[in-house]
């Protein structure tokens, strides 16, 4: 009997514990008994080489450690077929990165010391300071010797086209890059503003626009009678954005304030102050512009590094892209995966 009973104390759990669920009675479909997309079974990681080019076998080890990084160590679900996609990638990566070293060991391409501390020094330049230079090795899963190594095969492979012709940029194609791009080398006209500013939205009832321009009046008022503008603004300012800092705006080109500020802003020289207050959907404004930077076509000596890296840049993608297809063709690669 209690046998029986126990049968059917559990009978009646999973029929409340199922019963209570939404979508219990609903039948599931075919689709919905799919696992999920992202639900991916993990890929067995190869052993091995996974290829070998020109006699050179590419140990698994490298292939498995680049797939880890993308699947975070196997915790990261992927759909089945952009892993197979990602491998693939990997794989045609490493085979081109094979290629390359091979042909710069042909060429006797070498590094020294010197230039490979000169490179990492610019890269660590990119970063704020060492924390956060610490922070990024941390969170990139990466080692300061893979990104030497990294840099290394970089300055290798510039030093290579180099000396196969390949990368070539002249003065000629700095200057014109420079008159062609003119306008990416201007800087606009610039002022340097302090506001204040009382609050009243557009579609305000007038019981509370009239309050706000009263008090925007007084705060103007003192303004004239030669009252700071930065204690002022902590009287009677409503933007806590600006209000600590004096109403200070810093420099702004046109197209960055609402179209009534700017156009009140843009009118005033340096040391003036609007006279009335301007109306904006924020609400009543007094400004008062420090500074003006006029226009500024920046001079091609100042640009002229930049303008240079950049074409560098995209000559090694084209040349790089051309060798490799030519090293390709002749070539004996066997895939293993």
């Amino acid at each position: 009997m209690v046998k029986s009973l126990l049968s059917w104390i559990v009978v009646a759990m999973l029929f409340v514990a199922v019963g209570c669920r939404k979508d219990a009675a609903q039948p599931e479909s075919a689709e919905a008994a799919k696992p999920a997309a992202a639900a991916v079974a993990a890929v067995e990681a190869p052993t091995g080489p996974v290829a070998v080019v020109n006699g050179t076998p590419i140990d698994a080890a490298v292939f498995n450690k680049e797939m880890d990084k993308i699947t975070q160590g196997g915790v990261r679900a992927i759909p089945e077929d952009r892993l197979a996609k990602i491998r693939e990638n990997i794989l045609n990566r490493l085979i081109e990165e094979e290629l390359l070293a091979q042909e710069i060991r042909r060429q006797e391409i070498q590094i020294t010391a010197e230039e490979l501390e000169r490179e990492f020094e610019k890269y660590k330049a990119r970063f704020k300071g060492e924390e956060q230079f610490q922070n990024y090795l941390k969170h990139g899963k990466t080692t300061i010797e893979e990104i030497q190594n990294r840099l290394k095969a970089s300055l290798a492979l510039s030093k290579l086209l180099v000396k196969l012709g390949k990368l070539s940029v002249t003065e000629e194609d700095v200057q014109r890059t420079y008159d062609a791009g003119i306008k990416m080398y201007t800087e606009p006209e610039q002022i340097h503003a302090l506001h204040l500013l009382v609050k009243a939205a557009e579609n305000a009832p007038a019981e509370q626009i009239e309050p706000a321009r009263k008090k925007v009046e007084e705060a103007l008022a003192k303004l004239k009678k030669g009252a700071d503008f930065a204690a002022v603004v902590q009287e009677y300012s409503e933007d806590v954005m600006s209000k600590e800092k004096g109403g200070d705006l810093g420099f702004f080109r046109r197209g960055v304030m609402v179209p009534k500020f700017e156009e009140a802003a843009f009118a005033l020289k340096p040391g003036q102050m609007t006279q009335e207050p301007v109306r904006t959907p924020f609400g009543f404004h007094i400004i008062k512009v420090l500074e003006r930077k006029e226009e500024r076509v920046r001079p091609l000596d100042e640009v002229a590094e930049q303008i240079r890296e950049s074409l560098k840049n995209r000559a090694t993608f084209k040349a790089r892209r051309d060798l490799v297809q030519q090293l390709k063709s002749a070539a004996t690669i066997e895939r293993k995966l």
